[in-house]
């Protein structure tokens, strides 16, 4: 997965030459609480929150004057797990920029779940399995087990002190699947 997938394409910008005034006229008609500010060219310049809009002394400053240089970037093809740990981090939102630094999207708290989401396979028909292997050989035999009956595997998750949440479609015969892990994982 690549933060492109989960990205708001072309967020509401004001450019850096433009005066703070309309800056927050922007920022208030887009309804975002983070406007960021780019170049002629497009390249992101820094970012404007509306407590810093609401507290410009001159609504007449160019926007980039007041603008805060992002601290942190993404790309479009960098891994959506890059941007888990940032946002999880610290970060309410990412800029990202194409390789000129030109801003092409944000990621938000909001794409960056629906990209776990689908990582996880959230919403899609099937059953979890959750099993608790005793080593990472175990781990392998069950999944074999799935692959010899032909299942499509969804996701494999791993949960808390080792268990593993196995999402699988396709099963018609629930207590046999079961049967046959137990015996693998014994």
């Amino acid at each position: 997965m690549r933060v492109r997938d989960f990205m708001t394409p072309n967020p509401p910008v004001a450019r850096a030459e433009a005066p703070v005034a309309e800056a927050g006229r922007i920022a208030a008609e887009a309804g975002v609480a983070v406007l960021f500010v780019v170049d002629g060219e497009g390249r992101l310049v820094g970012f404007l929150t509306r407590k810093a809009l609401a507290a410009a002394p001159d609504g007449s400053l160019p926007a980039g004057k007041l603008a805060s240089p992002p601290a942190v970037t993404m790309q479009p093809d960098d891994p959506l797990e890059r941007a888990v740990v940032l946002l999880s981090e610290r970060y309410l939102l990412l800029p990202v920029v194409d390789e000129g630094g030109r801003l092409v999207g944000v990621l938000t708290g909001v794409g960056l779940l629906r990209g776990i989401a689908h990582m996880a396979g959230l919403g899609e028909d099937g059953i979890r399995i959750r099993i608790l292997p005793s080593s990472p050989e175990e781990a392998y035999r069950a999944l074999a087990v799935l692959g010899a009956r032909g299942l499509p595997l969804v996701a494999v998750l791993r949960g808390k002190e080792g268990e593993l949440i196995i999402h699988v479609q396709g099963v018609t015969d629930p207590q046999g699947l079961l049967a046959d892990l137990q015996g693998t994982l014994r």
